[in-house]
């Protein structure tokens, strides 16, 4: 795997490029984060299925938005259209590596509600969509993060942060800025309608049920080459000491890939 940095000097972005292994066609696969927290427990499995998609004869870049992890920007620069934009770029640069005229999307959590957007906003890049568990209603996943967010109690540590107008405003949730403008972002988050709108192939993989999955999973069970299937695994973007740190979802990964082939 090789890391780099892409994108343009105003918004200069991290990634790593994970060739084709025995040299591969011109299958591609951009992977899309997932927010905060929830990135930073679930980034060694990512990680796992960049590497086995590799190994299967996939060109594979995984890349951190603008505001997050290891590109440019501050945290709370981070805003869900701009990272859609960050998309884009990311795709455009895999085409540019592999040779591909259209690549497949995987997306964990808000990175699969920002791969739904994507595939719905550029059809001719993408050939299909893998979700898995989306948000699928924002404004829910919203509440859910500040819910969790004021149930931790560490010792020596106060409640959440506020943060200045200047700053974004908003709070911080899981030692990340939730800014007013990324708060709405998120409430307007709606993956059900999103699939709806989409044409090509998608296969939804989730460990959990949730409201809203139900009508998702009649909606691609209806449509050749698309699908839905629930999967007894761990959560990876959510670790709870010493249960399931660290842990990799196999089944999972496993399933993904074989869908993928």
């Amino acid at each position: 795997m090789t890391p780099f940095y892409f994108g343009s000097r105003e918004r200069r972005l991290f990634g790593v490029y994970h060739p084709a292994q025995g040299g591969g066609g011109s299958r591609a696969v951009v992977m899309c984060y997932p927010w905060g927290y929830e990135y930073v427990n679930a980034h060694r499995s990512l990680v796992k299925l960049a590497s086995l998609l590799s190994q299967e004869g996939y060109h594979v870049l995984r890349f951190d938005y603008f505001g997050t992890g290891d590109s440019a920007g501050e945290d709370h620069e981070m805003t869900l259209q701009g990272s859609l934009s960050d998309i884009s770029m990311a795709i455009e640069e895999l085409k540019d590596l592999s040779g591909a005229d259209h690549v497949s999307v995987i997306g964990l959590r808000v990175g699969a509600a920002l791969a739904a957007q994507a595939a719905r906003k550029w059809p001719d890049d993408i050939s299909s969509l893998v979700l898995w568990d989306p948000i699928l209603k924002g404004a829910e996943y919203l509440q859910e993060l500040y819910l969790l967010d004021d149930s931790m109690r560490i010792p020596g540590v106060g409640p959440a942060a506020q943060f200045s107008p200047e700053r974004g405003g908003g709070r911080e949730v899981m030692g990340f800025p939730v800014t007013d403008a990324l708060a709405s972002e998120f409430s307007g988050l709606d993956v059900v309608s999103t699939i709806s709108e989409l044409e090509l192939p998608v296969f939804m993989v989730a460990i959990r049920p949730v409201p809203w999955q139900a009508d998702v999973a009649h909606e691609l069970s209806s449509r050749d080459g698309s699908g839905f299937e629930l999967i007894d695994d761990q959560p990876v973007w959510h670790e709870e000491w010493p249960d399931n740190v660290g842990v990799i979802p196999v089944t999972v990964l496993n399933r993904i890939v074989s869908w993928m082939n």
